[in-house]
């Protein structure tokens, strides 16, 4: 346990807290440590502090890798990246980013590296897009055993892995990778707030087929973290109408709201009401997905300034997760359960007694599925839910994920999902016939990944957008599109930049516009 515990001590230092008991990663520490063959599903709410479990074990394996070498820890989103990297970074200095358009590197080499799923699974198949021109020009092997063997000797950490299950595009290459790494015996940790019983079930299924010690760690109601939650007072409403009317002056609030563009033309109201920036001081602020890295960092990191102080936050998803910042009125929209939970975790995060939830009823589902935005609410609506106090939201993760691993199964491509595999696994599967094989799916226009985003070059830094936006702004003129001689006249055309930028060929999306320092590209 020396490692874990000075991953408290260091943490506890830079972050200045007094750090309390959590018995929960203190046995999910021991399991891993001692396991010839571990498998382990962390299940504990937001606020908990699951990537100390992350930070711990990398330290472990710098002492002793006699069971793995290093820890890569696997993101959903690359707003959470950017929280845990800069935490490592103080507190450690051992970590490595890799992510599309953020980094050259090549291998996993690290005590902690911190990945999205995107670049992982373009890893396991061996596949680094960034030396496709050398691969397609017979030159090259774009480093395809290297990358994958730092992979094989790793430790794999799974965060909000339910993202990556209930996304119908990601679903197939996610279950892919899981099918390959399980068959290797790569020791795995799926740490996550909400997770269904079918989810549960399919990991259980992956880990007993190869032999692996699997368990289940969830925190009991005598877990310190969740007695002194329960003494929070926190009330959950469900309301309709326009978000900005909720807010409460003198108190700090944030406004969730699922797309952009919602998002933007709410900061505008409020902008335009010069009586808001009198309450608050000026301390407005609003973060969304279309924003450069540095200029996010640059807002958590005045958010954090405000922490004691009164102020009005205006975000999307990108805020939902992995940004470390507490508030006593939230106003969000609708949405499933596992996202509204993620919301929800941003209410009375530190020493604060009570806080208030407001969600709104007549807020638009999109882009989530309809059925599931409506059955959380429902659901929600008859059933008392502590948002830290796992016991009282499972029975409603279950209800609208499903009990059965069917449910899943529905979205699987099977034939996809055994080619993918067949790459992996197979030596004499190299990264020319990877290429070749992603080529031509996509060329039929088979996603193998979370649809095509197009990353739009901003000040040397990259802003992921859809297709869909990318025709947008390159209508309105925001947009050169570098390498790419076809003009863009719809959708399909967008699409087909997307997917050539997804396969790394030689196209640059520049933003040259001006880039605006208080919306993004918006």
């Amino acid at each position: 346990m020396r490692a874990y515990e000075r991953a408290v001590k260091r943490l506890a230092e830079v972050k200045g807290f007094m750090p309390e008991r959590r018995p929960l990663l203190e046995e999910a520490f021991r399991h891993v440590t001692s396991s010839p063959s571990p498998f382990l599903i962390l299940q504990a709410p937001t606020g908990y502090g699951k990537t100390l479990l992350s930070f711990s074990l990398a330290l472990h394996s710098i002492s002793d890798a006699s069971l793995f070498d290093r820890i890569i820890h696997v993101l959903p989103m690359r707003s959470i990246i950017e929280d845990i990297q800069k935490t490592s970074e103080e507190a450690f200095g051992f970590s490595r980013t890799k992510m599309m358009g953020s980094s050259g590197e090549f291998l996993h080499l690290f005590p902690l590296n911190v990945t999205t799923v995107d670049t992982f699974t373009w890893d396991v198949l061996k596949l680094n897009t960034k030396r496709r021109h050398l691969v397609k020009a017979g030159r090259g092997f774009g480093y395809d055993y290297l990358t994958q063997a730092s992979i094989l000797t790793s430790l794999i950490i799974f965060d909000e892995a339910h993202f990556l299950l209930e996304d119908d595009s990601m679903v197939t290459a996610f279950l892919a990778v899981l099918e390959f790494l399980t068959s290797q015996r790569v020791p795995i940790v799926v740490m996550t707030a909400t997770l269904s019983e079918a989810h549960r079930e399919l990991f259980r299924r992956y880990a007993e087929k190869n032999g692996y010690d699997f368990r289940v760690l969830s925190p009991g109601g005598d877990d310190p973290f969740v007695e002194r939650e329960l003494k929070k007072e926190i009330t959950i409403e469900f309301k309709s109408g326009n978000p900005i009317n909720f807010i409460e002056p003198g108190k700090r609030n944030a406004i969730i709201v699922n797309t952009v563009e919602r998002a933007v033309g709410l900061y505008n109201e409020v902008c335009s009401n010069g009586s808001y920036g009198d309450t608050f001081e000026g301390r407005v602020m609003l973060i969304h997905g279309r924003m450069t890295p540095s200029h996010k960092r640059e807002l958590i990191d005045r958010l954090r300034e405000w922490r004691d102080k009164p102020f009005l936050l205006i975000g999307t998803q990108a805020i939902e997760a992995g940004v470390d910042f507490s508030v006593d009125v939230m106003v969000t929209d609708r949405a499933p359960v596992n996202s509204l939970l993620q919301r929800f975790g941003r209410v009375a995060r530190h020493g604060e007694k009570r806080a208030r939830i407001i969600v709104l009823k007549d807020a638009p589902a999109s882009p989530y599925p309809e059925e599931k935005v409506q059955k959380t609410v429902e659901l929600m609506e008859k059933t008392p839910v502590h948002p830290r106090v796992p016991d009282t939201y499972q029975e409603i993760v279950t209800a609208v994920h499903g009990r059965s691993v069917s449910v899943i199964n529905k979205t699987l491509n099977r034939d996809l999902k055994r080619e993918l595999v067949k790459l992996m696994s197979d030596p004499g599967k190299r990264a020319t016939d990877v290429l070749n094989t992603v080529e031509r799916l996509t060329v039929l226009g088979v996603s193998i990944l979370r649809g095509f985003l197009v990353p739009v070059q901003v000040n040397n830094e990259t802003v992921l957008v859809s297709p869909k936006k990318l025709l947008e702004l390159h209508s309105s003129g925001l947009i050169e599109l570098r390498g790419w001689d076809r003009e863009l006249k719809g959708r399909r055309d967008a699409y087909s930049v997307a997917k050539a930028v997804a396969l790394g060929r030689k196209v640059e999306v520049v933003f040259i516009g001006d880039y605006d320092r208080e919306r993004g590209i918006a």
